[in-house]
C-alpha cells in the first residue's frame, strides 16, 4: 500500500512551535554553543539549582548571545505552578511565574502557550530565552537556574540551559550562521490517535557570494528526549547519538558536502521513541572568495550555470520540451509512443529523461497503534520518500532490506516536485535484536538523479518480544477417567498485598460424599504483581497446606518484558493428593520470605482442585490443564490485537464416545478478568460476558459451564480472547487454568420390580428395590434406600445402610424393617438370637428371648466442626464502578463500595490506583471526598462500612474518550 503525505507544520495532536531563526549574520571567528544537560542529578518536586560555567573563546568579540533554559513542570497539561529565577554573571534575567495550563492541539490548544515576551509552554516544559549579547564576556561566564515549587505538583527539575555566542575574533576567517530556536514536540499521539506520521522540518536560508568557496560547514541540533531522535540534511541521512543528560542532549555534523550555497537547506527531525522535542539548530558555513572566478565546483547541484540538470544536452532542453515541440497525442514522425527518438514525455519514450533529487526522508517502525517492533509479529515499516526537484519524478522503485536481505521492493510513479510519499512495507522478523532495516530508491531509466548521495537511508531497529501475546498455551498436566467426580473450588480467598514478612491465609471447606476416595489433589496458588520497589521480580514465599510446608510441583509465569509495569505474575501448582483425605477444612498460609522491606507480591486467590472416586458416580474423563500466559489489548500493551492476545487450551488424548456421554463441563480460571467483552470459545461455541467479576475480577473463574452440544469427539480446543482496545479500553488479563469433564450415562438407573435377583455380586446405590422377591445371596446390598417389602432377605451378608441394620448376622422373618434408624423403636425384637455390637439399641419396648445381649453399649458420636476465618481478610463489592460520562469540573456521582473485614483482628485500608498515565483515575478518584492517594479507613473485626467513590477532573483535564483502570484496595493489620 502506498500512502501520500504532506510535511505537517506541527504535532497536530499535542502542538508545538517549529523551529525558525531566531538571528543570523556573519562573523569571523565561529558560534559558540554549550550546554548544562539535566535532570537525573535533581529532585523532583523540590527546589533546584543548577550552575553552569561556560567558556567562551578568550579573543571572543561578541555579536550576538542568547541564554535559554527549560523547566518541567511534571505534566503534560494540568497547571503544576512553580517559579524559576534565572541569573547570568550575577545579573539577573528574570523570575519567571509558571503558572499556565496547557491542552493538546487536538483538544482545541494553540498549540503552544505564550506566558511572555522570551517564556513558553509546550506540554511539560516552559522555556525561557534572554539576550546576553551585552552581558557575555571572553572567558568564563556563569548562569545560574533555580525553580521553587509554588503547589506540592511542581516538578520543577532544570532539563537544559544553553548558552550560544556569534562572536569575531580578528581572523580573517569568513563564516555565515544562522540559529533556529523553537519548541517543536512530536509524539506518538499524533501516530496513535491521528494516523499522522509528523516529520519535523526546520530551513536555513544560506545566502553565500555567488563565486564564493565553501571551506567548512557545521550543523548543530539541541534536543530534549531520553532517544536521540532520526535526521536528514537536505534528503541525506545524518547519524544519531545518545543523549548527554537524562532527557536531553546534542548533535553536530559536518555537513559540507550537501550544503546549498544560497536558497534554502533543509533539516528533517523524527522521534525514535515515544515522545521527543527539538529547541535549537545552528547552521554555519565558512567560505573564500578569493575563487570567485571559477563557479564550476561550488553551484548547487540543482542550480547549475546552464539550468539544466545533469545528463541534459548543451542545447538547454528540459525534459518536457524537445527541439521538435513534439507532444505524446501529437507525433510528426509514425514512431510508436514509448519507442521514439525525439524527447517526447516520459510517459512516451524510454529516452525522456526527468530530472529529480529522489530521497529517503524517514524510516518509521509501528505495530498497529504502537511505535514499537515485535519479534514474531506482522509489524509496519512506513518509509518517507521526497523528491527535492527541480521536477517532477517519472517512475522509480523503494527497496527495504533487513539485515542485508531484501525484504520487498515497491513502485512508485510520478512524485512531484516537493512533494513526500509514505510507502508502507510489512515486516515478521524472527529474533529478537537489533536489526539494521536499509530503504533505497532506484530511480531507474527515466530519472536522471545527480545526487546519489541521498538515495538511501539506514535505521536501526529494536525488536523485542512482546510478553503480551498468546504465547504460553495451557497444558494438560493431568488426564485420565474416574468412577466419581470432581471439585474445584477457591474457598475464602481473596485479592490480597503481601509484603515483605505477611502471612495470607486461605481455607477450603470440602464436602465429599460417603465413601469417597481422594484420587488427585492440586492446590494453585494464583499470584501477581511481584515486585521490588518499582523492578519485577519472581516471588520468594513459603506456602503451608493442612499443616505441612510445600514447594511447588510446577511454577508457571508469564511477563510483558518490557515498557513500564514489567511485573511477572504467575500460578504455582502444589502436589496435595496425600493431605486431602476427605470432607474437611483446609486452611492454606502464604509468607513473603523476601526480607526487602520495598518488595511485595499480590494473591489473586487461592483454589483446590480435587478428583474422587465414588462408587455412586458416573465415569467421567478429564482433562486438567494449568498454566499462565499474561495478554494484553489495552493501550500500553503495544497495539496488540485479540488475535495476537488469545490463550489457546488444547484438550487432547482418548477419544470420546459421543453416543454415551451424559455431559461435558468446562471450568476456566482468568486472573485479572472482569471484563464482559472477553470471550470464551469452545470449539464451534463463541460467547462473551461470562467473566462478570464472579467470584471476583482478580480471579475471575467460568464454573462447570455446560458444552456438551459442542463437544468433539477428539482435539477439543478452548480459547480465552481478549477484547479490542476499542471494547471498553482492551483489557489485560491471565488464564491459568482450564478443566474439562466428560461425564457418561450410567447402565442402571432403576433396579424396581425385578423379580429374581439371585446373586448380585454388588447392589451399591439401587435406588429403589422395591418388590425384589427374592435377594437371596446378595453379597453387598449397601445404600439399598427403600428394600420394603422383602419376603426373603436370607444370607444378606452386608446390609448396611437400609437406613442403619448393620452387623445383623441373621434377620430371618423379619417381615418389615423398614426405616429402623440405628435399631430404635423396634417394636417386636423377638427371636434375635444373636444382637451382637449393637452401639445403641435405645426403646426396645419388648426384648423376650434375647439369649445374648452380650457388649451392648452406648458410644454416641459427636460430630466436631470449626470454622476457622483468617487474620486478615477484606472483602469489597461491588467490583466494578462506572461512573457513566463525566465533564471535567462536574463531579460524577457518588457511587458506594461496601467493605468488609471477614478477619479476627482490626485492619487498616489503603488505596491505590493504577491508570494511564495522567489518566482520569490517577487524576481525580475520590474516596469519601479525598484523592484516593489519602484514603485511608480503619475496620474492626468483624466488621462492614461503606465508602463512596466519585470521580472529579479538574476543569483543564483535556483527556476525552473512554477509560479503564484499578483500584486496589490494601488490608493490613491496623
Amino acid at each position: 500500500m502506498v500512502l501520500s503525505s504532506g510535511v505537517c507544520s506541527a504535532d497536530n495532536y499535542v502542538g508545538g512551535i517549529p523551529l525558525t531563526s531566531a538571528h543570523s549574520g556573519t562573523v569571523s571567528g565561529g558560534v559558540y554553543c554549550d550546554s548544562y544537560y539535566g535532570m537525573g542529578d535533581q529532585e523532583a518536586k523540590a527546589s533546584n539549582t543548577i550552575e553552569k560555567t561556560f567558556t567562551v573563546p578568550d579573543n571572543a568579540n561578541v555579536e550576538w548571545a542568547m541564554l535559554l533554559t527549560n523547566v518541567y513542570c511534571g505534566h503534560m497539561q494540568n497547571n503544576y505552578q512553580g517559579k524559576a529565577k534565572v541569573d547570568f554573571n550575577g545579573k539577573n534575567l528574570g523570575t519567571e511565574t509558571l503558572n499556565v495550563p496547557y491542552t493538546y492541539s487536538y483538544n482545541g490548544g494553540n498549540g503552544h502557550v505564550q506566558v511572555n515576551d522570551h517564556v513558553n509552554r509546550v506540554t511539560s516544559d516552559y522555556m525561557m530565552y534572554y539576550d546576553v549579547t551585552g552581558l557575555v564576556k571572553a572567558g568564563k561566564n556563569t548562569a545560574v537556574v533555580k525553580t521553587d515549587p509554588l503547589d506540592s505538583s511542581f516538578d520543577g527539575r532544570i532539563r537544559l540551559v544553553t548558552l550560544v555566542v556569534a562572536y569575531n575574533d580578528g581572523s580573517k576567517k569568513t563564516i555565515w550562521y544562522q540559529v533556529n530556536r523553537g519548541h517543536d514536540a512530536d509524539s506518538y499521539y499524533s501516530d496513535d490517535e491521528m494516523n499522522e506520521n509528523y516529520i519535523g522540518s526546520t530551513a536555513f536560508q544560506a545566502a553565500l557570494p555567488e563565486g564564493s568557496s565553501l571551506t567548512d560547514s557545521k550543523l548543530t541540533l539541541v534536543y530534549q528526549a531520553s532517544s536521540d531522535g532520526a535526521y536528514a540534511f537536505n534528503g541525506n541521512a545524518l547519524s544519531s547519538g545518545t543523549p548527554q543528560g537524562t532527557f536531553s542532549g546534542s548533535n553536530t555534523w559536518d555537513v559540507k558536502d550537501s550544503l546549498k550555497s544560497s536558497g534554502t537547506n533543509t533539516l528533517t527531525y523524527d522521534r525514535t521513541a515515544s515522545f521527543y522535542k527539538s529547541v535549537l539548530g545552528i547552521l554555519t558555513a565558512e567560505y573564500t572568495t578569493s575563487s570567485s572566478g571559477d563557479s564550476t565546483d561550488d553551484t548547487p547541484a540543482d542550480n547549475t550555470t546552464d539550468n539544466g540538470s545533469a545528463g541534459d544536452t548543451t542545447d538547454d532542453i528540459s525534459s518536457d520540451n524537445t527541439t521538435n515541440d513534439t507532444s505524446s497525442d501529437n507525433t510528426t514522425s509514425d514512431v510508436p509512443a514509448g519507442n521514439t527518438t525525439n524527447d517526447t514525455p516520459a510517459d512516451n519514450t524510454t529516452d525522456a529523461k526527468f530530472s529529480a533529487d529522489l530521497g529517503v526522508q524517514a524510516i518509521k517502525v509501528s505495530h498497529n497503534s504502537a511505535a514499537k517492533a515485535w519479534k514474531n509479529l506482522v509489524n509496519t515499516v512506513n518509509v518517507t520518500v521526497i523528491n527535492n526537484g527541480p521536477e517532477k519524478a517519472g517512475s522509480f522503485a523503494l527497496e527495504l532490506y533487513s539485515e542485508g536481505s531484501l525484504l520487498e521492493s515497491k513502485p512508485i510513479n510520478g512524485l512531484a516536485n516537493g512533494a513526500t510519499e509514505a510507502v508502507e512495507f510489512v515486516w515478521k522478523p524472527e529474533d529478537a535484536k537489533n536489526y539494521t532495516l536499509r530503504a533505497v530508491v532506484v530511480p531507474g531509466s527515466t530519472i536522471n538523479d545527480a545526487n546519489a548521495t541521498n538515495n538511501e537511508l539506514s535505521k536501526t531497529q529494536e525488536v523485542m518480544h512482546n510478553g503480551y501475546i498468546g504465547d504460553k498455551p495451557l497444558e494438560t498436566y493431568l488426564h485420565g477417567t474416574v468412577k466419581g467426580n470432581i471439585i474445584y473450588d477457591y474457598g475464602n480467598s481473596s485479592y490480597v498485598k503481601v509484603s515483605s514478612g505477611d502471612v495470607y491465609t486461605a481455607g477450603h471447606s470440602l464436602s465429599l460424599p460417603e465413601g469417597a476416595i481422594v484420587k488427585y489433589a492440586r492446590l494453585y496458588n494464583f499470584w501477581t504483581w511481584s515486585a521490588t520497589g518499582s523492578s519485577g521480580v519472581i516471588p520468594s514465599m513459603s506456602l503451608d497446606f493442612a499443616g505441612s510446608s510445600l514447594t511447588p510441583e510446577a511454577e508457571y509465569a508469564d511477563q510483558k518484558g518490557w515498557g513500564q509495569y514489567d511485573y511477572p505474575t504467575g500460578t504455582w501448582a502444589y502436589n496435595v493428593t496425600g493431605l486431602v483425605s476427605g470432607s474437611g477444612n483446609y486452611i492454606t498460609t502464604v509468607k513473603n520470605t523476601n526480607s526487602d522491606a520495598e518488595n511485595s507480591f499480590c494473591i489473586d486467590g487461592i483454589a483446590l482442585l480435587v478428583v474422587y472416586e465414588d462408587a455412586s458416580g458416573k465415569e467421567t474423563q478429564y482433562w486438567i490443564n494449568e498454566g499462565c500466559d499474561a495478554v494484553s489489548t489495552m493501550s500500553s500493551s503495544g497495539g496488540l490485537t485479540p488475535d495476537e492476545a488469545t490463550v489457546k487450551i488444547a484438550f487432547a488424548g482418548d477419544s470420546i464416545d459421543l453416543g454415551n456421554v451424559d455431559n461435558a463441563r468446562l471450568w476456566t480460571t482468568v486472573q485479572s478478568g472482569g471484563h464482559e467483552g472477553i470471550a470464551l470459545k469452545f470449539n464451534e461455541m463463541s460467547i462473551s460476558g461470562v467473566y462478570d467479576s464472579t467470584p471476583s475480577s482478580n480471579l475471575d473463574i467460568d464454573e462447570a459451564r455446560d458444552v456438551t452440544s459442542y463437544l468433539l469427539s477428539q482435539n477439543n480446543e478452548a480459547q480465552i480472547i481478549a477484547p479490542s482496545v476499542t471494547d471498553n479500553s482492551g483489557d489485560y488479563m491471565i488464564p491459568s487454568s482450564a478443566i474439562l469433564a466428560v461425564s457418561y450415562k450410567s447402565e442402571t438407573t432403576d433396579d424396581t420390580n425385578i423379580t429374581d435377583d439371585t446373586n448380585v455380586t454388588d447392589d451399591t446405590n439401587v435406588t429403589d428395590g422395591t418388590n425384589v422377591t427374592d435377594d437371596t445371596n446378595v453379597t453387598d446390598g449397601t445404600n439399598v434406600t427403600n428394600d420394603t417389602n422383602v419376603t426373603n432377605d436370607t444370607n444378606v451378608t452386608n446390609d448396611t445402610n437400609v437406613t442403619n441394620d448393620t452387623n445383623v448376622t441373621n434377620d430371618t422373618n423379619v417381615t418389615d424393617d423398614t426405616n429402623v434408624t440405628d435399631g430404635t423403636n423396634v417394636t417386636d425384637g423377638t427371636n434375635v438370637t444373636i444382637d451382637t455390637n449393637v452401639t445403641i439399641d435405645t426403646n426396645v419396648t419388648d426384648n423376650t428371648n434375647v439369649t445374648d445381649d452380650t457388649n451392648m453399649k452406648d458410644d454416641t458420636n459427636v460430630t466436631l466442626k470449626v470454622n476457622i476465618i483468617p487474620v486478615i481478610s477484606l472483602t469489597v463489592s461491588p467490583d466494578s464502578l462506572d461512573f457513566g460520562t463525566v465533564s471535567p469540573g462536574t463531579p460524577s456521582e457518588s457511587l458506594p463500595l461496601a467493605l468488609k473485614n471477614n478477619g479476627g483482628i482490626s485492619i487498616k485500608v489503603t488505596a491505590e490506583v493504577h491508570d494511564q498515565e495522567n489518566g482520569p483515575f490517577a487524576t481525580g478518584l475520590l474516596l469519601d471526598q479525598n484523592i484516593w492517594s489519602n484514603y485511608s479507613k480503619v475496620l474492626a473485626a468483624e466488621s462492614a462500612e461503606t465508602s463512596q467513590a466519585q470521580l472529579d477532573l479538574p476543569l483543564n483535564y483535556s483527556s476525552t474518550g473512554q477509560f479503564q483502570g484499578t483500584l486496589s484496595l490494601w488490608a493490613e493489620a491496623a
